[in-house]
């Protein structure tokens, strides 16, 4: 079969990430039979780099030499406009700043699709060479800190916007109603495939965390403060004081460690709330916990959710918007509100009251996934739509 189709992915990086993650099982799941892919990253190196198919070329976005000086009047443009527009997004500020630093793609392509928010957009939109532009957005624009009369100029110039999430796409629409703009949208959730999370969850880790005697919660995410972690950290020292025998793992890494540590420290959890670090393969972890939490302030659509309702796990999440196309309150799990008490509340729920919990794990097992198989057909006619 000839292949028609040129296509490159862009993303910052292929580091720990839901988007990342999505963007990898994709790229594995695409006719590469058809289409020539190429993807490519500015930082170098990710976790998810080994994942991406060999048929795939991975580039290196290109990027201006400085001398010590010129370094200099950078780092001092980004500060002035950090000073200046303390509302604004750091990715936006950044691109302002640096964008004359990256060296337009020389190769066209035939579509060329920015697959998260910020930065991946603007280089898409301003340094590739493309037939086609999109941009995917897997997060909650307004809620994730950017500012739409910064960003019009990029979006105007797309093709069209994939939102994750029904609920993401709408507050993407409500940003553009704020400047009077119209702009092509769709939804194609992010890709998960179940049978590939069913079996790494059977592999082997080299921490044990089940017990009988003491309760096991998991939660996986970046550790940053979209997750709300410090909602984690007071719901555990609730339990703490409530005399249950927990222990709360978190898996992922992210500029708030520090932070959190001190947290955990100033509330005395060091043996209870425990931060595990990136994992390679967080599937084991989650399979062996009796409880998977998700604390997230937003979710463009909320990936580890989804993969530990996979794995049968009773899951507490907070009441983010698109949580309510995941889980089925008190039916496939429990929807708390944004607060330490009501976390630990449904926590207490699980533990108290096995009854409860195995109708939970039983509606979860009954349920058939077919989402992964329903994203790959909107994708392969998203860009069979482009061929007409």
């Amino acid at each position: 079969m000839n292949k028609t189709k040129s296509i490159l992915f862009i993303i910052e990086s292929l580091h720990c990430g839901g988007a990342e993650k999505s963007l990898v099982t994709l790229l594995n799941n695409i006719d590469l039979t058809k289409y020539n892919v190429d993807l490519l990253i500015l930082k170098k190196g990710g976790e998810f780099e080994k994942f991406v198919p060999k048929e795939i070329e991975i580039k290196a976005i290109e990027v201006k030499e400085s001398n010590f000086l010129g370094k200099f009047f950078l780092k001092m443009k980004f500060f002035i406009l950090r000073k200046i527009f303390e509302n604004v997004h750091n990715a936006q500020l950044f691109w302002k700043a640096y964008s004359n630093q990256f060296i337009n793609q020389k190769e066209e392509y035939d579509i060329a699709i920015a697959y998260n928010q910020g930065f991946s957009t603007y280089y898409t939109v301003e340094k590739v060479q493309a037939n086609s532009k999109f941009a995917w957005l897997n997060t909650d624009y307004k809620k994730a800190g950017y500012t739409i009369s910064k960003d019009i100029y990029f979006y105007k110039k797309l093709n069209k916007v994939v939102c994750v999430s029904k609920e993401n796409e709408a507050s993407f629409i409500k940003e553009l109603n704020t400047v009077n703009t119209t702009i092509e949208t769709t939804v194609i959730k992010d890709i998960t495939d179940k049978k590939v999370i069913e079996k790494l969850s059977r592999e082997k880790t080299p921490e044990n965390i089940s017990n009988e005697n003491i309760t096991s919660i998991v939660t996986v995410g970046r550790l940053a403060k979209a997750k709300g972690y410090e909602l984690a950290i007071e719901a555990c020292s609730i339990l703490i004081k409530s005399k249950l025998n927990v222990k709360w793992y978190v898996i992922g890494e992210g500029p708030e460690r520090v932070n959190l540590e001190k947290l955990i420290a100033t509330y005395k959890l060091e043996e209870h709330f425990i931060l595990l670090g990136f994992k390679e393969n967080p599937y084991p972890y989650i399979k062996a916990a009796d409880i998977y939490v998700q604390t997230s302030l937003f979710e463009g659509l909320g990936l580890s959710v989804i993969e530990a309702s996979f794995l049968n796990k009773p899951i507490v999440a907070t009441n983010f918007p698109s949580v309510y196309n995941i889980i089925d309150d008190k039916k496939t799990g429990l929807i708390t509100d944004m607060k330490p008490s009501a976390i630990s509340a449904a926590v207490k729920l699980y533990i108290n009251d096995d009854e409860f919990k195995t109708t939970i794990v039983n509606n979860l097992s009954s349920i058939e996934n077919t989402d992964k198989e329903k994203s790959i057909e909107k994708i392969n006619n998203f860009i069979l739509n482009l061929e007409k």
